[in-house]
């Protein structure tokens, strides 16, 4: 018997995403959601989605891998060079000439399987290799346990490489290692100073740690504008004075209410004369 998904079961679905992870589903993705629901409902043999919609919103062990069926990841390394070349030829020049005996810290807050966070690491430690005082540490989160579990496992091969193996073969080969076959890793000095947990971008990180750096690209479109106002707040008070938010090539902060100003397409920096006005008024 065909199991029907109702359009009210849909928009209750749709607002426990959005209950979950604060990501909103937009009416053209609601084919996406789904064909993900059918297939939990179809393996847990449950009479209807009903069922299920019941059985997530009782059981908080169904809600995690809920949140890891609904979630997109996609990425790879060495995604958008632009950014990557500002981080490397700009960026850590800079922070290393004002922060002689610091250690600079990133934050990539939506680390989907670890590739934007590898990468970082690459480039940081050729920077290291060339600037031996220079000490780096990355945090990675993911709203997915799934997804935090593959990015501490770290294996990469195929689309994930391609772009990075060819756009920048002297790094690649140098810093990524074989594991099997076609299947890389980055090497033992870059994993080290690589960690990783479970973190939903609607609540605040835990820690009372200052990040130099936060990457959060490519998540802030799932979301609408007073959330992402909500999570760009939350990324705010985990930067430094003089930090750097980069955002992803299709996002923009223009049309939300923000303490931060751009430096240079898709970097931002805390506008402190609008925060002086903030904290005045």
């Amino acid at each position: 018997m065909e199991v029907i998904l109702s359009e009210k079961c849909l928009s209750d679905f749709i607002k426990l995403i959005h209950e979950l992870t604060g990501i909103t589903i937009a009416p053209n993705r609601s084919s996406m959601v789904e064909g993900r629901i059918r297939k939990r409902v179809f393996a847990l043999k449950l009479a209807n989605y009903e069922a299920y919609l019941k059985f997530v919103k009782e059981d908080k062990v169904e809600q995690v891998s809920f949140i890891d069926l609904i979630t997109t990841n996609e990425t790879y390394f060495y995604r958008t060079p632009r950014i990557w070349d500002y981080i490397e030829k700009k960026l850590l020049p800079a922070w290393l000439e004002s922060h002689p005996k610091a250690v600079f810290t990133a934050w990539s807050a939506a680390a989907s399987s670890g590739e934007e966070a590898h990468t970082l690491g690459v480039l940081c430690q050729a920077f290291k290799e060339k600037h031996p005082s220079f000490l780096y540490q990355i945090t990675g989160t993911d709203i997915s346990n799934e997804m935090v579990g593959l990015c501490q496992l770290g294996h990469y091969s195929g689309r994930a490489i391609d772009s990075f193996k060819k756009t920048r073969p002297e790094l690649f080969k140098k810093h990524l290692k074989h594991v099997e076959a076609e299947t890389f890793e980055v090497s033992p000095e870059i994993k080290t100073r690589i960690k990783f947990q479970q973190h939903n971008l609607f609540k605040a990180l835990p820690g009372k740690e200052k990040f130099d750096l936060v990457l959060i690209r490519n998540v802030l479109i799932y979301f609408k504008g007073s959330d992402q106002e909500k999570v760009i707040s939350l990324i705010e008070s985990k930067l430094a004075a003089d930090g750097v938010m980069i955002i992803g090539e299709s996002e923009s902060l223009s049309h939300i209410n923000t303490n931060f100003k751009s430096v240079e397409p898709l970097v931002y920096m805390q506008n402190s004369s609008l925060r002086e006005v903030k904290k005045a008024s």
